[in-house]
């Protein structure tokens, strides 16, 4: 790695790679931080907040509504709220009781659950006691749960339910710090001695002499007191626990509100896991620290279309599916219309490209320009800006690449992309595309009193800043491994910096592929572009070591089973389904679409469908959605021994 050529605090280096592009960021932002807004902690963030907006809406999530023996039952449920005052006296009432059973500074304290409103309050009362509390995904298998809960020696945990409580039953003996487990639903079958959240409440000191007490000792904790200790997802091995303190995450709530524009105003549509730092610092800092209103989704994903118009979200935090989905599903109704809606679509979003032209210009739409959006709006944005809401102000994706495409799409629609990046390591915020400087393509500039560099042999991203975690819990060579002496921190993706310091990720460096030939292939790029088929819902490029790379395809199958039906196909299974040859076909023809612009030597020599979607519950994917080689490997050997079978392939 090169040496830096100035301190941090110069703020000025200038070190151009051969191409143009920099090294390292040309100058440090400030972060600026009234000291009137400067808060100790992530729980008094919240308790400021609560005191400002006490009468405003927290939270809002939907329950099922009574049920009846002569009724039918109404899934849809109805909606619940509390106010800030509300949710406060929660989080007070809860963090006694949990002080009543022993729960005090530096006690580490677990969650396996799914996003909702109790995670939250569960996190802050654990937090306003000094105490670490410690996501473990729903989805955790009972070996890595109990690996999570001996690693921090977890005294307490709180599970979503009965299947969890039971889960945490049959490794409890393998568990020696572990004294309570508390339910966030009352009702079920649950082991012996597990406690309701209504249990421990119910335990809290009602004497006001010892509330104040209490508040006043929320106010002791520090900036560099632990606060949280979240798992990696382990693709390789057991995880790593990244060690958060409060600086850590209160930076986030710090530096993104220096960049973005959040208001006590907005609504954020809430669905991303809390177990995963990018949801947690959306959905619960960042949101309540602004005084906004987050409401939970339902827990079924089918459920989150019909979420967000009800809800009319101006703010959500999402993952780039979420967006090629829309983006599929609008394309497909358009091919679908008639060649009049075909001709009007196609005008439309000439425009919205027009626009953003303008807007890389720095130019301002001409009056004619303007009329015609107005136009275009009436007739096919604003009709596609419903399905969302209607009053989406931004959208923020993270956790993988967003292709540049879906982000022009967006844009031209009036809905906003806001692409940033980072890690759990970094708590998570680098860096951020800004509502008055984004470029899609890009992860935006660095956050406001934060480095990044470019290490100058392997391309790696390095951060430097308020961010960066502590360390790992219990793993001290792997901690000196990822954050050097320097004090960067190491983040295993590989990008470049443009003339200003935005970043632009290319791929990890341990999915590079090197071919046989000794040429390097970056699949995220072509993972990416190959998203924007209405027909692909997933694409895994392969061939590390081999003659070509290759390509593993999981089709939305939704888009796939319209186009069949108006192809001849008789309805049949998945698996059936994407062994027919005019199906491989179409997908032949979609990669060659897409792939267009990518060197024949980087584009799949063969494809292979698959019968399902990776999925988490395969242990195919992470949290935040991520592919898990390691184990695509292992679960699809024999799609992927087709895929390079040179006695079969064709093509060159």
């Amino acid at each position: 790695m090169t040496t830096p050529t100035s301190s941090p605090a110069s703020g000025t280096v200038d070190v151009p790679l051969p191409t143009g592009r920099l090294m390292r960021t040309p100058e440090i932002e400030p972060l600026i931080v009234d000291d009137a807004d400067r808060v100790p902690n992530v729980v008094a963030l919240i308790a400021r907040s609560a005191e400002r907006n006490a009468n405003r809406e927290a939270m809002r999530w939907k329950l099922p509504r009574a049920k009846r023996a002569d009724e039918v039952a109404d899934d849809a449920g109805r909606w619940t709220s509390r106010t800030y005052r509300e949710m406060w006296d929660w989080v007070t009432s809860l963090s006694l009781g949990l002080k009543d059973l022993g729960i005090s500074d530096g006690d580490a304290v677990c969650i396996i659950a799914r996003t909702r409103p109790e995670w939250t309050i569960a996190d802050l009362a654990s937090l306003a006691l000094g105490a670490v509390t410690c996501p473990i995904y729903p989805q955790s298998e009972p070996g890595q749960t109990a690996f999570v809960i001996n690693n921090v020696r977890a005294k307490a945990i709180f599970v979503e339910n009965a299947q969890q409580a039971n889960k945490i039953a049959g490794i409890r003996a393998e568990c020696p710090t572990l004294e309570h487990v508390i339910t966030l639903e009352p009702a079920g079958k649950f082991p012996d001695g597990t406690l309701t959240l209504e249990d421990v409440i119910a335990r809290a000191d009602v004497d006001a002499a010892q509330r104040v007490a209490w508040r006043d000792a929320i106010q002791a904790i520090d900036r560099d007191h632990l606060a949280t200790v979240i798992h990696t997802s382990g693709t390789t091995g057991n995880p790593k626990g990244a060690m958060l303190s409060h600086g850590n995450v209160l930076y986030n709530f710090e530096a993104a509100s220096q960049v973005v524009d959040f208001y006590p105003t907005d609504v954020f549509l809430s669905f991303l896991p809390l177990s995963h730092i990018y949801g947690r610092i959306v959905d619960e800092v960042v949101a309540l620290g602004r005084g906004a209103a987050v409401v939970f989704a339902e827990a079924l994903i089918e459920r989150l279309p019909a979420n967000m118009v009800e809800v009319k979200p101006t703010v959500m935090g999402s993952v780039p599916r979420l967006y090629e989905r829309i983006y599929a599903r609008v394309s497909s109704a358009v091919e679908a219309g008639s060649p009049m809606k075909q001709r009007i679509f196609g005008w439309a979003s000439g425009l919205g490209a027009q626009k953003y032209a303008n807007h890389l210009a720095g130019k301002s739409d001409s009056p004619w320009l303007a009329a015609q959006l107005k136009v275009a709006d009436m007739l096919v944005f604003g009709k596609i800006r419903e399905r969302t809401g209607g009053r989406v102000r931004y959208f923020v994706s993270g956790s993988a690449p967003l292709a540049r495409e879906i982000g022009e799409f967006f844009y031209g629609m009036g809905m906003l992309v806001l692409e940033g990046y980072g890690l759990t390591e970094t708590s998570p915020f680098v860096s951020i595309n800004r509502p008055d400087d984004f470029v899609f393509g890009t992860v935006g500039r660095p956050a406001p009193g934060s480095e990044v560099m470019i290490d100058a042999v392997t391309g790696e991203i390095l951060v430097r800043g308020p961010q960066v975690m502590q360390g790992y819990l219990n793993q001290a060579a792997e901690t000196a491994r990822a954050i050097d002496v320097d004090g960067w921190f190491h983040t295993g993706d590989i990008g470049e910096l443009d003339e200003i310091g935005r970043i632009r990720i290319t791929d990890r460096l341990k999915n590079i592929i090197v071919l046989g030939n000794g040429k390097n292939v970056s699949p995220a790029p072509m993972e990416a572009a190959l998203s924007t088929s209405r027909y692909v819902a997933q694409a895994v490029i392969l061939g590390d070591r081999q003659a070509y790379t290759g390509a593993l395809i999981a089709p939305d199958f939704d888009e796939l089973g319209a186009w069949a039906a108006a192809n001849g196909l008789a309805e049949m299974p998945p698996e059936q389904l994407v062994e027919e040859k005019a199906v491989n076909r179409l997908f032949d023809t979609e990669v060659k679409r897409t792939l267009e612009a990518f060197a024949v030597y980087e584009r799949p020599r063969r494809i292979a469908i698959l019968p399902r979607l990776l999925t988490e519950e395969a242990g195919e994917l992470t949290p935040s959605l991520k592919t898990k080689n390691r184990v695509v490997l292992t679960n699809w050997a024999d799609k992927i021994a087709y895929l390079f079978d040179e006695k079969t392939s064709t093509g060159s």
